[in-house]
């Protein structure tokens, strides 16, 4: 008799549950996909949102990347001195294959009157075309200023254009000519890469400039150059010209919500804007939903089943107990001690689960702490830390200060081929890394840098893992500041030695030769070599003096005595001074015209600054070259420009033209002599008097070294606003 009434109260409660447990499924269904639907929007407007602003970056960085490759065009133009079709022709070829890469549709090189002389790409009758009447070329010409022009229509291409201006200036600051690159908008360029960042997403890019009311570009590439059309025809202008920058706009075609977003470019007076149906995004969710709550009922009918034929059994405690441990061993409920009042078999049972249970959770514990432990270790390892697959040596994990190292995101690592960062003349990394894996041992491995460029690093290797999951973890410590400081020390001590050789060398045989009597009736020869002995002897003292110049100079403690200081002056005393050494290199030194010019310097260490500057000139300048002196000025700087006629700094030489012991030709055998001191003292002394010091050198034209050092004027007078900019591609060491 308690069966039955058991079995009612079962039914009872079990409809009670099925009916409580229907009815919030259908509540939950429906707010969850209304929450679903927001949360999508939502979603959709921030995605769209961040597309947009990475679109209007793309094009703003395209577009200076472009301007920066023509101004390095225009520097090097500069330095022929004149916008001629020869020079033009020149740089052209030697720069195709960057200019193809950046301005597909070509770039064209007027002189300072607006005519072309120089085109990459061939089109019948663009040479010798006047193109000043142009506005953004007339601007560009008149301003001496880059310049992007709005989209224009090609006067010889017939297409929708938009014209880059880089202007060809000289060392004076007068306008040669001008690099004008052209993107063609109809073909594939710098916008088209904005536009496919929407792929995936059904949306519509439009570029607008807004000053001329035309579009730039658009994801339909005819609407280039189109005017902008009126507010009432166009809900979208008539937002964006109320000032909105973003919003809904309803679409009569599909009957839903577009979502637009702009942002703007000001410099250009452009706006990017994206379109977006919101209808064709939120549509997709109705027959996901429907399958969800098709596949939601069929669960909850299941269940009701379960239920039902679980209550029809007299379940002891032993199903309970089994039905809680599955749920627990499924991740349906967590993990915890099962409560049961029994003390037979049932009882033992669950009790014994229970301390199972416990110690694998203590045991996950430890393990989760020691895999945090080593996660963090992982992280903020001070050396590069990568993970490799012991067969295919891919790389499988990589720390941060790996990527601040080689310059790779730990996803561009990820499945990356570690061979494929070693540098070229290296043994094969299986061999590099038994020698890494050795016991207390170490290789060292020069790896490539992203961007460029090598890093050598001292590698030890481990095996890690489980038996059947080794993998190899290297460390990567940088060492490139210790080869190059023992570099630096090397040279050092070569440059030195080879300078302190020859004079000791010198005075050692004139003195032994006078002492030995020989000279005795030759007091002439007797005077000669005592007179070499004497100069090689003036020789080391500058050496030791430049030593300690440099020493007091990091020390901070040179005293300068800082003085009004006549330019001519100096000038004119400076070239008394390397009068002969000039004579003898057959290099004749050219100052400026007088200009009445006053600095404010110490006028023994400025002596030393020109004598270093022009010495170096006159040593590297070729017989027969001249060596010319030129000074500009401003209301506070005074700059003296020494120009030369020598081979030029090589490139890869020239990040460390003003370092200590720096000679791009290190060796003993070298052909030219100094320690290599001297730019480094210039540089010092020059800041030590508040100055700045600089160069600009192209390889097989010479060089241009600068000094600038705080003008003094006379009461009562203002110098010239006009400042002379400094050299394009110029290293200054303020």
């Amino acid at each position: 008799m308690n069966q039955p009434r058991y079995s009612r109260l079962a039914i009872k409660i079990l409809l009670l549950i099925l009916g409580a447990s229907l009815l919030q499924a259908v509540l939950s269904g429906w707010i969850t996909q209304r929450a679903l639907r927001s949360d999508m929007q939502d979603l959709l407007i921030e995605q769209q949102t961040r597309i947009n602003r990475n679109a209007v970056q793309l094009i703003d960085r395209e577009l200076d990347i472009r301007q920066q490759f023509l101004a390095t065009l225009a520097a090097q133009l500069a330095l022929s001195g004149r916008a001629s079709y020869p020079a033009a022709q020149r740089l052209i070829d030697s720069q195709r294959a960057n200019i193809n890469h950046y301005f597909p549709g070509g770039i064209l090189i007027l002189n300072d009157q607006g005519v072309a002389i120089g085109e990459s790409t061939h089109v019948e009758g663009r040479l010798g075309t006047r193109y000043a009447d142009r506005p953004h070329i007339q601007q560009a010409l008149s301003s001496g200023q880059p310049n992007i022009s709005k989209p224009i229509m090609g006067r010889t291409l017939n297409a929708p254009i938009i014209s880059i201006s880089a202007p060809v200036k000289n060392a004076r600051g007068e306008v040669l000519g001008l690099v004008a690159g052209v993107i063609e908008l109809e073909r594939e360029n710098l916008f088209d890469a904005a536009v496919n960042l929407t792929l995936g997403v059904p949306s519509r890019l439009f570029v607008l400039d807004t000053t001329h009311q035309i579009y730039v570009t658009a994801t339909d590439p005819k609407l280039a150059m189109q005017p902008l059309p009126d507010s009432a025809d166009s809900p979208l202008l008539a937002a964006l010209r109320s000032g909105q920058s973003s919003g809904l706009l309803h679409n009569s075609e599909t009957g839903g919500d577009d979502l637009f977003i702009a942002d703007d470019m000001p410099h250009l007076g452009w706006r990017v804007v994206s379109l977006t149906a919101l209808k064709q995004i939120t549509d997709k969710l109705d027959p996901i939903l429907s399958q969800r709550l098709i596949i939601g009922l069929m669960f909850f009918l299941l269940l009701a089943l379960a239920l039902v034929l679980l209550l029809r059994r007299a379940m002891n405690p032993l199903s309970a107990a089994a039905h809680q441990i599955t749920e627990m061993m499924e991740g349906q409920r967590p993990i915890q001690p099962i409560r049961i009042d029994r003390t037979d078999e049932v009882g033992h049972l669950v009790h014994a689960f229970n301390q199972l249970s416990q110690r694998q959770q203590q045991q996950a514990r430890e393990l989760q702490r020691e895999r945090d432990l080593l996660r963090s270790q992982f992280d903020q390892s001070s050396d590069a830390i990568v993970l490799l697959d012991v067969h295919s040596l891919q790389i499988l994990e990589a720390n941060p200060q790996c990527t601040r190292l080689l310059g790779y995101s730990a996803e561009r690592l990820r499945g990356r081929p570690f061979a494929e960062l070693l540098a070229g003349d290296q043994p094969a990394l299986p061999a590099l890394l038994q020698q890494a894996m050795t016991e207390a041992g170490h290789c060292i491995m020069a790896l490539l840098r992203q961007f460029g460029g090598s890093v050598h690093c001292e590698v030890t290797g481990a095996s890690v893992g489980l038996p059947d999951q080794r993998q190899l973890m290297l460390n990567l410590r940088d060492i490139s500041e210790r080869l190059r400081s023992e570099q630096l020390k090397n040279d050092f001590v070569s440059t030195v030695s080879h300078e302190l050789r020859t004079p000791l060398t010198s005075i050692y045989g004139s003195l032994r030769l006078v002492n030995s009597g020989v000279l005795h009736s030759q007091p002439e020869q007797a005077a000669s070599l005592l007179q070499a002995a004497e100069e090689n002897s003036q020789r080391l003292t500058a050496l030791i003096n430049d030593l300690l110049d440099i020493d007091k100079l990091e020390a901070g403690k040179l005293e300068l005595k800082l003085q009004q200081l006549d330019v001519d002056q100096q000038l004119q005393d400076a070239r008394r001074l390397l009068a002969s050494t000039a004579a003898e290199a057959e290099v004749r030194l050219q100052l400026p015209a007088p200009h009445g010019l006053h600095i404010m310097a110490d006028p023994q260490r400025f002596q030393q600054v020109l004598a270093n500057l022009l010495s170096n000139a006159i040593k590297f300048s070729p017989p027969g070259a001249v060596v010319e002196i030129a000074t500009q000025a401003t209301e506070q700087q005074v700059r003296l420009v020494v120009i030369d006629q020598g081979e030029g700094i090589p490139l890869a030489f020239q990040p460390n033209v003003f370092q200590r012991f720096a000679q791009a030709d290190a060796t003993a055998t070298r052909q030219r002599g100094g320690t290599g001191l001297g730019l480094a003292i210039t540089r010092s002394l020059v800041r030590a008097m508040h100055g700045a010091v600089g160069f600009s050198s192209t390889p097989g034209q010479g060089s241009q070294f600068w000094v600038s050092l705080p003008r003094v004027l006379p009461p009562n007078m203002h110098a010239p606003r006009s400042a002379a900019p400094d050299s394009n591609g110029s290293k200054a060491h303020e």
